[in-house]
């Protein structure tokens, strides 16, 4: 048998899709405008055997934004697994991201964390699901609202809702810079049968603050009386508490819904904190995507830092040995300097999976020591890599599209 990993032609994209589709029992409407320079693939005796792509994006890193290799497409036909076709191509998109100096991180949406614990990819964010009955978002402390919900055509409003949602990601963290593609394929996606689509903007004294996508249709399965309709919200974005509110209210005004859904609530959404009784929420966790240094100077270097500080350590990195080694990571406001310690005793030890961890905001340095992923010698350090890799908002991401 003869192997080949090389990018796909562009007559095979067809059957790159088809592959793809199929092994991860995903439309494949969704596997559409890929550029077939940003694919690799396995090709075996002529077959697409392995299957992989990466979009490239851009992303919030502590409110800079940066490059990333947005990996997707991931799969590997029935006849050809086991063979270590993966972990081949993986090696390889690496190698070429740090050679040619495209991205110094790749991140992706896993189907399995421990596929992708083994290459170094850690989790850097988490999303959280409410699933609650409209009667129970019962507010605290209620307010007047000053300003005023309009409904807008999603389509000639467009740019409103870029503004408001570039105005609410630039200062965050792990926040997608959303093409037109990924508003399209996501919150403005058509909606599915038998539900409707309702875009609305909450504006005081004119400013747009915020603003909420969902469906609404005749979605519940129920086995006892009560109302039947269901709400999914596609996307909430609010620059103000006011806002907030004004959306949170509005569809607690639902009389005939039954069941209120978001995939896709931040570790620090303030809902849970306006309510009576939060736990009626249902809230429920996952994780998130992962992500990979891929040239840990460049990575380490490219976002803000709270502190003037520096903080040493040994990184072993089997998959991109460059990597491997001992660092020295000097932070500040306008980024950090990465340099090599030669000869010199580093204050920590770990991997790249913890690694991301850390510099994305997810794990603080004192919880990664207790749970065994950062060795120390002297627990001492900790508050101050704590301090040191602090940001300003917990990594959140919004995207399911690529």
């Amino acid at each position: 048998m003869s192997i080949e990993f090389r990018p796909a032609r562009p007559e095979e994209l067809p059957e790159v899709a088809r592959v793809a589709s199929r092994e991860l029992a995903t439309p494949i409407e969704m596997f559409q405008g890929m550029d077939p320079s940003w694919t690799l693939c396995a090709v075996a005796d002529g077959q697409i055997a392995t299957t992989y792509a990466a979009w490239p994006l851009h992303i919030r890193f502590n409110g800079r934004a940066i490059p990333m290799a947005g990996v997707t497409w991931v799969s590997t036909h029935p006849a050809h697994r086991r063979k270590g076709y993966l972990r081949t191509i993986v090696q390889r998109h690496l190698e070429q991201l740090h050679d040619e100096g495209l991205a110094s991180w790749s991140g992706l949406h896993p189907a399995l964390a421990a596929i992708y614990r083994r290459y170094g990819y850690g989790t850097i964010t988490e999303r959280r699901t409410y699933r609650v009955d409209p009667r129970d978002l019962t507010f605290a402390h209620p307010r007047d609202i000053p300003g005023r919900l309009r409904e807008i055509d999603p389509e000639e409003g467009f740019p409103l809702l870029s503004d408001i949602y570039h105005r609410f990601a630039e200062p965050r963290n792990a926040m997608m810079l959303r093409a037109r593609e990924m508003w399209d394929a996501g919150p403005l996606a058509p909606p599915p049968s038998g539900f409707r689509s309702t875009t609305l903007v909450y504006e005081e004294g004119g400013e747009p603050l915020g603003h909420l996508v969902f469906h609404h249709g005749d979605g519940m399965h129920r086995t006892t009386a009560g109302p039947r309709g269901q709400i999914r919200v596609q996307d909430l974005v609010a620059l103000t508490p006011n806002a907030t509110y004004a959306f949170w209210r509005t569809l607690a005004s639902y009389d005939a819904v039954g069941e209120i859904t978001w995939n896709n609530a931040s570790p620090d959404d303030p809902l849970p904190h306006m309510l009576v009784e939060p736990r009626m929420l249902n809230v429920a966790v996952r994780d998130g995507i992962m992500a990979r240094l891929v040239s840990a100077g460049p990575a380490l270097e490219l976002r803000p830092y709270a502190i003037d500080t520096e903080v040493t350590f040994r990184l072993t990195d089997q998959t991109c040995p460059w990597n491997d080694g001992k660092w020295r990571l000097s932070t500040g406001a306008e980024g950090g300097q990465m340099t090599r310690l030669d000869g010199q005793d580093a204050e920590a030890r770990l991997d790249p999976d913890t690694l991301a961890q850390l510099a994305w905001g997810f794990l603080k340095p004192s919880v990664a020591w207790r749970a065994g992923l950062l060795e120390v010698d002297d627990p001492a350090i900790l508050q101050r890599w704590d301090d040191a890799f602090r940001t300003a908002y917990p990594p959140h991401e919004m995207e399911h599209t690529w």
